[in-house]
């Protein structure tokens, strides 16, 4: 089962953490507030991972949770674009 945490650490950063791994996604947030992710820098992990590719299935699987965690009462929503 793979673990996966995410956080907006910049009004243009979100950072996506996925088992041992992670990637910073850059986007914007408005005042609604909502996030809008650039789904464009979510094809590579970071550093020391930065030569492995995210894989389709690891994508939709993450977007796939963070969209639906983000959608919960007092959370900002995060939308990938």
């Amino acid at each position: 089962m793979a673990i996966i945490k995410f956080k907006i650490i910049t009004p243009s950063k979100l950072e996506i953490r996925y088992n041992n791994k992670m990637v910073i996604v850059s986007g914007e947030m408005t005042l609604t507030p909502i996030f809008y992710a650039n789904i464009n820098d979510f094809f590579c992990w970071s550093y020391p991972f930065e030569h492995e590719k995210i894989t389709e299935k690891e994508r939709e699987k993450i977007v796939k949770f963070i969209t639906q965690e983000s959608q919960k009462e007092g959370k900002t929503k995060i939308i990938f674009d």
